[in-house]
């Protein structure tokens, strides 16, 4: 029998890791700030209403850098064996070419991705 080991984090934990990096970072007085969205969290059918007519767009991505200087870098983080969805595709294409830039990360544990961010982040500070 064959032992296999199967990355079972969520995408939500990754995510946690990541902001809490950037708010690390922030905190430490580097020139920029961040958020992040859980769109796809799950929501009963009158708060899937109220976030649809309140401005949550499907395939928006998972966290936005506010670099000092007004540059925008948005990231879109993916498990070791997630996808871009159809919606996120589509949003992706819209924002590029509205001339903003949307990066996909993709790495093995939270902590990885962390890393990946902030070196991307850290090479775009002025």
């Amino acid at each position: 029998m064959e032992t296999r080991i199967v990355n079972t984090i969520p995408e939500w934990r990754y995510q946690a890791e990541v902001i809490a990096r950037l708010h690390k970072l922030e905190d430490d007085g580097l020139p920029f700030t961040c958020a992040g969205d859980m769109n796809r969290a799950r929501r009963n059918r009158r708060e899937r209403m109220e976030a649809k007519v309140t401005g949550l767009t499907a395939g928006e991505p998972d966290v936005r850098v506010y670099i000092t200087g007004g540059d925008l870098l948005s990231f879109e983080l993916k498990t070791p064996k997630g996808s871009r969805s159809k919606d996120q595709k589509d949003r992706h294409a819209k924002l590029i070419a509205l001339g903003f830039e949307v990066i996909t990360v993709k790495a093995k544990t939270p902590e990885e991705m962390a890393d990946l961010i902030e070196i991307e982040v850290r090479n775009r500070l002025p």
